[in-house]
C-alpha cells in the first residue's frame, strides 16, 4: 500500500515538473477549458505508460513511450514546432533519468539495500526539480528558442539523442563491480552537466541574435533617418520648382484676366489647384508619421514613372511608435519602387498597390507590385526588421513572389 501511494506521489512531482519545464521553453496555446485540464492529462498519460512499461518489461519501448507522450502532450498545449517538441521532450526526460540513475548508482555503491525507496525516489525527484528550477533560471529566452536555424537545432539535438542512449546502456550494462559503478555515477553527473550546459549554449546564442537585431535595428533606423532627409530635401527641391512654375502660372493668369479672358484664367486656375492638391498630400490617415511616409514614397516612385494606389483607412491610434511605424512601411514600399523601376524599364506598367486599414482590431499592411522578374526571397536587414516588428506584437509577415508580381502582407 506505502509503495502505491509514493508511486502516485513520484508521478505527481513527475507531472508538475514536467509542464514547468515544458512552460519554461515553449508558448502556450489557447485550448480553452481544456488549458485547466492539462495536468490531469498528462498525469493520466505518464500512468498509462507506466502500466504499459511494466506489461512488456522493456527499457526502450518505456523511454520511447514516454517522450512519445511529452511531444504528443506539447503539440496539444503548446505552440512549437516539430523539433522543439521533440528536443525538448527528450531533453526533459534525459534530465529525469539521468538523476534517477545517479542515485540508483549511489545506492548500489551503498552498504545498506534497504533504503531503496526512501533513498533513491524521492531525493532523485528533488534534484530534477532543483535541475529544473536552475534551467528556469538560467533561460532568458522565453517563447524565442524558434529563431535557432535548422542546422544548430541537428547540433543540439544530437546531445539529448546521445544522453539517452548512454543512460540506457548504462542501465543495460549495470554491474556489480564498483570501479564500474563509480564510472556510471560521474558518467550520469557528468551528461547532467553537459544537458544542463546545452541550455547554456542555447542561451548564449539567442542573446548574440538579439544584438545583431538591435544592431540591425540601429542600422535600420539610421538609414531611415537618411533616407527621410533626403526625401526633405527632395520636397524642398520639388517645391522650389513648383513654386516656380505657380509663379508662371499666376503671371499667366493675369495675363488673361487683363485680356478678359476669364474662361481661360479659370481654366488654368482649376487645374492649379488640382496640382497643389495632389502635391501637398496624396494621402491622409489621420496620422502624421504615416502620412509623411507614404507621401513621401508617393512622390519619390512618381518621379521615376511608377505609379501608387492606395486604400488606406484611419490609423489613429496606432500602436506602433515612430521607428517601427517608418521601418514597416519604408523598406516595403522601397523594394516595391526598386522592383517596379525595373519593371517599367522592360516597358511593363509599374504600379504599386498598397493596401493600410485596421480591421477587427488588427493591423494590416500589404504591398503588391510587378517585378521585372522572380525575386529569390531572403531575408536582409530590410525584412528581417519588419519581421522584427511583426515579431514584437505577435503578429505574422509573409512575403511570396512569382514571375509576375512580389506580394508582402504584415498583420499586427
Amino acid at each position: 500500500m506505502a509503495l502505491w501511494v509514493l508511486s502516485f506521489c513520484i508521478m505527481a512531482i513527475e507531472t508538475w515538473g514536467s509542464i514547468y519545464f515544458f512552460d519554461t521553453f515553449l508558448e502556450k496555446k489557447d485550448t480553452g477549458r481544456l488549458q485547466r485540464c492539462r495536468y490531469v492529462v498528462l498525469y493520466f498519460a505518464d500512468m498509462v505508460v507506466a502500466l504499459l512499461g511494466g506489461y512488456f518489461d522493456l527499457m526502450g519501448i518505456k523511454v520511447m513511450l514516454v517522450i512519445l507522450v511529452s511531444i504528443t502532450f506539447c503539440t496539444v498545449f503548446y505552440e512549437a514546432g516539430w523539433k522543439q517538441r521533440i528536443f525538448f521532450s527528450g531533453l526533459n526526460y534525459a534530465l529525469l533519468f539521468l538523476t534517477d540513475l545517479f542515485f540508483q548508482q549511489i545506492e548500489n555503491m551503498s552498504i545498506s539495500q534497504n533504503v531503496v525507496l526512501t533513498f533513491l525516489l524521492l531525493p532523485s525527484k528533488m534534484l530534477w526539480l532543483c535541475l529544473v528550477f536552475i534551467v528556469r533560471k538560467i533561460w532568458k529566452g522565453k517563447n524565442k528558442n524558434g529563431e535557432l536555424s535548422h542546422k544548430e537545432w541537428l547540433k543540439f539535438s544530437m546531445i539529448p539523442l546521445l544522453t539517452v542512449a548512454s543512460m540506457l546502456l548504462m542501465f543495460f550494462c549495470s554491474s556489480t563491480e564498483t570501479k564500474v559503478q563509480t564510472a556510471y555515477l560521474f558518467l550520469s553527473a557528468g551528461l547532467i552537466f553537459i544537458n544542463i550546459l546545452v541550455i547554456e549554449l542555447m542561451q548564449g546564442i539567442l542573446e548574440k541574435e538579439e544584438l545583431f537585431r538591435e544592431s540591425a535595428l540601429a542600422g535600420q533606423k539610421k538609414e531611415s533617418q537618411l533616407a527621410h532627409y533626403r526625401d526633405m530635401q527632395a520636397v524642398y527641391e520639388r517645391q522650389g520648382r513648383k513654386m516656380h512654375d505657380y509663379k508662371n502660372q499666376i503671371r499667366t493668369m493675369q495675363v488673361l484676366l487683363k485680356k478678359g479672358d476669364t474662361q481661360a484664367a479659370a481654366a488654368l486656375a482649376e487645374r492649379l489647384t488640382e496640382s497643389i492638391s495632389v502635391e501637398m498630400a496624396a494621402v491622409n490617415t489621420n496620422h502624421p508619421v504615416v502620412d509623411a511616409v507614404l507621401n513621401q514614397k508617393f512622390h519619390a516612385a512618381r518621379e521615376q514613372g511608377v505609379s501608387m494606389t492606395f486604400r488606406v483607412g484611419d490609423m489613429d491610434g496606432l500602436r506602433l511608435n515612430e521607428e517601427e511605424t517608418v521601418i514597416l512601411l519604408s523598406n516595403l514600399l522601397d523594394n516595391a519602387i526598386h522592383e517596379c523601376v525595373k519593371a517599367a524599364r522592360q516597358g511593363r506598367k509599374a504600379v504599386i498597390h498598397v493596401k493600410l486599414v485596421q480591421e477587427g482590431g488588427k493591423l494590416i499592411f500589404s504591398v503588391r507590385n510587378p517585378v521585372a522578374e522572380k525575386v529569390q526571397v531572403t531575408e536582409g536587414i530590410g525584412l528581417s526588421n519588419v519581421k522584427a516588428v511583426a515579431d514584437k506584437y505577435g503578429g505574422d509577415f509573409a512575403v511570396s513572389c512569382d514571375e509576375e508580381k512580389f506580394q508582402a502582407v504584415v498583420m499586427l
